[in-house]
């Protein structure tokens, strides 16, 4: 029975095709417009270390100027993001997480060794240390990453990133292999996989839908090479420190290096905060960290929050997406309406030979069901069409942004039939009101 009722709302659809036409095409750029702005929004506020940011935590430390504060949020005093190598390298030598990264900032001439001068490409680098690659579940397509010797003697050995091995070495299996950083001999221990986390939470914001750096070195092998590159990374300072001199920079109150960790279980950040308060009161009695102590260790989506990764603009672009579709779906029921009301004498013969007013509804339901898959297809189309105009514009921002996942392509259709259905009630009953008797003298 089903079917004859689909068969009659096709065949209704066919004989008023402008109109179906213009309903189809409402939702479907109604559909497309919300989409669009909910994919990038979506994919923004993803989950980047799923199953583990709950027990990775950045470190903050009050070792600000006792005397200006460093600056104010939420009209509150606040504390760096950032850490000074001092306090960086003294929490790592401790080792008292589960486990601990460094990480800081370059950027060089990069070649392969076999490339002439004149092909080297200025790259941005990631110093850093081995676990981070463990910590951020980074997934490997050859080799692995370095270990905890080549850190402390600061070995000249890389990762590369797929995209950055496919650019030097046309993606082949480069272990072994030599790269020329900055005139410098670096040996290929690891090539990366795929890996795109969004948002790149572990750094600054501004780098958050950026693609992860193309290479990855020992961080203690960036302080042997005297590399510092004030320009690709933000360095604040207080108390007259030097910034052309890495070795004044790594004495100095300068914050300019993130710290994060990880712990055996999310149960253990208390613990792990009140071994960063005794050290912070240690650095007091030595003369150091004299602000209040506002220390503190956030998770991956407290740092995120903090950090505002995730625009405001982006969810109020969400909700005016919404405010056109509810807006496109009002126009579509009122073109219901005109339809509906325009098959009143049709309505009244059916009713007239014994169909029901519940054969009528199943009908005109039938038939917006048929729109409303029409428009959410139709809209899928120009949802994805958007994306890649989108992505095309906006090239500085992360690509994976602006790719649909299945469950999203589902829920674009999904949607278009439910908000079809939905703003189709009132037009359906309307139509089930009318009368066999008022229709039949116009026959």
């Amino acid at each position: 029975m089903l079917l004859y009722y689909f068969k009659l709302a096709m065949l209704s659809i066919r004989k008023t095709p402008l109109l179906s036409f213009l309903m189809i095409a409402t939702i479907a750029i109604g559909i497309a417009a919300t989409m669009i702005t909910y994919t990038v929004n979506y994919m923004m506020t993803q989950d980047p270390v799923p199953g583990k940011s709950d027990r990775l935590f950045t470190v903050h430390l009050s070792s600000w100027d006792p005397n200006v504060g460093y600056r104010m949020k939420d009209g509150k005093e606040d504390i760096p993001i950032f850490m000074t190598y001092q306090d960086a390298t003294n929490l790592y030598t401790d080792q008292r997480a589960h486990k601990q990264t460094i990480i800081s900032f370059h950027k060089a001439m990069v070649r392969s060794a076999a490339q002439p001068r004149g092909q080297a490409t200025m790259t941005y680098l990631r110093p850093t240390t081995h676990e981070f690659f463990s910590m951020l579940n980074v997934p490997f397509l050859y080799g692995s990453p370095w270990d905890a010797s080549d850190d402390s003697q600061g070995s000249q050995i890389v990762v590369l990133s797929k995209k950055k091995n496919e650019q030097l070495f046309q993606g082949e299996n480069s272990l072994g292999r030599e790269v020329v950083i900055g005139g410098l001999i670096y040996r290929v221990v690891g090539v990366l996989d795929e890996w795109l986390p969004l948002p790149r939470f572990y750094t600054e914001r501004s780098d958050s839908y950026s693609e992860p750096r193309g290479l990855f070195v020992p961080f203690q092998s960036s302080i042997n090479n005297d590399w510092l590159s004030g320009t690709d990374g933000s360095v604040y300072c207080w108390g007259g420190a030097d910034l052309i001199d890495l070795n004044a920079l790594k004495a100095s109150e300068c914050v300019w290096l993130f710290y994060w960790v990880e712990l055996a279980s999310a149960e253990l950040r208390d613990d792990y905060l009140a071994y960063i308060n005794r050290y912070a009161q240690e650095q007091k009695a030595l003369g150091r960290f004299q602000r209040e102590q506002m220390n503190r260790v956030m998770n991956v989506a407290e740092f995120i929050e903090y950090n505002e990764v995730v625009n405001k603009d982006g969810r109020i672009a969400v909700w005016l997406a919404m405010a056109f579709l509810i807006a496109c779906l009002l126009n579509t029921m009122s073109l219901m309406m005109t339809k509906f009301h325009g098959k009143g004498a049709e309505v009244g013969l059916r009713r007239a030979v014994g169909a029901s007013k519940v054969d009528i509804a199943r009908q005109f339901f039938c038939e917006t069901v048929i729109i409303g898959l029409a428009g959410g297809a139709i809209g899928l189309v120009l949802a994805l069409l958007g994306l890649y105009v989108t992505s095309e514009v906006y090239s500085h921002l992360h690509a994976g942004l602006m790719e649909m996942n299945l469950s999203l392509m589902l829920l674009t259709i999904g949607s278009s039939v439910l908000a079809s259905t939905v703003f189709g009630l009132y037009p359906i009953y309307k139509a089930c009101q009318i009368q066999p008797s008022s229709q039949l003298k116009s026959l």
